[in-house]
């Protein structure tokens, strides 16, 4: 009796530990199964992103933290001359011109902090010598803990629209050249007049020749204003600085603002002098520039303010309104070329759109920048400074 119940219970211990083993067979098949998905899914996520970066336009390639370039795709090979055989397992600084060699250590230093570099311009090298315009976005690899273990390059060929750009500023340089000499002339003539109709006191033609005076101003501002975007595109910008009082350029930047509107209330709170180190003319262009925004954005008039005060071997110049103030989204746009705020308050404002992108570029080249504070309804603020100049400069 004892064995059969002792072979009884080795059989039940048998059975439960086919069922065990059963199970765990069951959830290995199932694991099997799940493995088996998720590999069928990644492949098909391989070969989609594969289709996509070998049917791409730009070149997209990816490197070491050495710079050894570990794939090349077949638009690389279109844009820069070489083929994937020639380029992988060899150093990028192939296609990079001896004198941008210091570009890729500085960006290789961002993206090793995980930095993104977008929309990055510049140029490289194709293999038959000839640069190229490229557009370079570069991301980093990281593996499964986050460290950078490498990076990811789209570049673009962007040389068309470079040349594109190159014309159109040389032609808005000619047409704008062309027309500042009969401009100018045109101006010489309303002046004579002008001064012989106020001798005779003539008083209606007086007005109407101070405000067509005030007119050929403006398109001499405004003519003045492409030629020195053209220049500056075209890297001949140059910076003439002398030490100048700034406090009298603001002054007499506020005596044509008042000619040009009576509607608004100018007023300049700061230094009685401000001796800064920089270009005079260029640096009243700016000033033009900020007081007239200030006027065609203040449509209901009010108060402008110019402020002038020193700080830290610096002279810190503002301007401020009461106007229709600047949404924060637009303020980060605001001083890129062409662009102008769009809304009902201002389709009526005319306007390029180069007047703040050339106020910005001037305070760049002085080693300054603008910025702007500024809400809808609110008003607004530029600031900006200039290096104040001693005596001995």
């Amino acid at each position: 009796m004892k064995g059969i119940m002792k072979e009884s219970a080795e059989i039940l211990g048998l059975i439960k530990e086919y069922e065990t083993r059963e199970s765990d067979l069951r959830l290995n098949i199932a694991q099997l199964k799940s493995l088996n998905e998720a590999l069928r899914i990644a492949d098909e996520r391989s070969a989609i992103l594969h289709s996509i970066i070998e049917s791409s336009d730009d070149a997209i390639v990816s490197k070491d933290l050495n710079s050894i370039v570990t794939s090349w795709n077949d638009a690389a090979e279109r844009i820069f001359g070489y083929s994937a055989s020639e380029m992988i397992g060899r150093s990028i600084m192939k296609i990079i011109p001896p004198e941008r060699a210091e570009e890729e250590p500085h960006i290789l230093g961002q993206l090793r902090q995980g930095i993104r570099v977008d929309h990055f311009e510049t140029e490289r090298l194709r293999k038959d010598g000839t640069l190229i315009n490229v557009s370079l976005t570069i991301s980093p690899i990281k593996d499964r803990n986050g460290n950078v273990v490498g990076l990811s390059k789209i570049a673009r060929d962007i040389t068309d629209k470079k040349n594109i750009e190159i014309k159109k500023n040389e032609f808005i340089g000619f047409v704008s050249h062309e027309l500042k000499t009969p401009l100018t002339s045109l101006r010489s003539y309303i002046q004579v007049a002008l001064h012989k109709a106020k001798k005779d006191e003539l008083e209606f033609i007086s007005q109407a020749l101070s405000r067509a005076e005030l007119q050929t101003k403006k398109m001499e501002n405004m003519i003045s204003d492409f030629l020195s975007i053209s220049k500056f595109e075209d890297g001949h910008m140059k910076i003439n600085s002398t030490r100048f009082d700034m406090a009298k350029a603001i002054q007499e930047n506020l005596e044509d603002a008042r000619i040009a509107s009576a509607k608004h209330i100018l007023v300049y709170v700061g230094a009685d002098e401000a001796y800064v180190y920089g270009d005079r003319e260029k640096l009243s262009l700016v000033l033009t520039n900020l007081i007239s925004n200030a006027q065609k954005y203040s449509p209901s008039g009010g108060t402008i303010t110019i402020n002038c005060q020193p700080k830290d071997q610096h002279f810190f110049i503002s301007v401020s309104d009461q106007g229709i103030g600047i949404s924060t989204a637009d303020q980060k746009l605001m001083f890129g070329k062409f662009f102008r705020v769009n809304s009902e308050q201002t389709k009526f404002i005319s306007g390029f759109g180069i007047g703040l992108y050339l106020a910005s570029t001037i305070i760049n080249l002085h080693k300054s920048s603008i910025t702007v504070e500024s809400a809808p309804d609110k008003g607004s603020t530029f600031s900006f400074h200039v290096a104040a100049a001693t005596e001995a400069v």
